[in-house]
């Protein structure tokens, strides 16, 4: 199983880049809310899911595999196109979208809300190791 807290860890740390002021330091260029904004959609979503989880549990027994429904499969879709358009509009953010592996995360969850809920974890840790590696807020 892969473990998401290291590929989190390593995903930030592949984009630090020399400090144009001192090159034995490496920084994040990458801003605090340009990373946040990917974890706000995500956590709206987690929040649909975890309602809609604790509805379905109500009928369905313990042993079926719980899938999401159509329309959050659709919304968390969603997410790739959301992200992609952040990538569009800063290199930054395309390089952070890419190294994190991002869009084929999302691509992978297909209907799985254990998939999904590993994503959010995945996405959470990006934002840690963001802050803890000097993140930038502005």
């Amino acid at each position: 199983m892969e473990n998401i807290v290291d590929k989190a860890e390593l995903a930030i740390k592949s984009i630090r880049k020399p400090n144009k002021k001192n090159h034995d330091k490496l920084v994040i260029e990458l801003k605090t809310n340009q990373i946040r904004k990917i974890l706000t959609a995500v956590n709206i979503l987690k929040n649909k899911v975890d309602i809609y989880k604790i509805a379905k549990s109500k009928e369905k027994k313990l042993d079926e595999e719980l899938q999401l429904d159509e329309e959050l499969q659709m919304e968390i879709e969603f997410l790739r196109v959301n992200m992609s358009y952040q990538a569009g509009r800063d290199n930054l953010v395309r390089e952070f979208i890419e190294k994190a592996d991002l869009l084929n995360m999302v691509k992978d969850i297909n209907g799985d809300i254990k998939a999904f809920e590993k994503f959010c974890k995945y996405v959470e840790a990006l934002v840690a190791f963001h802050k803890f590696y000097g993140g930038q807020d502005k």
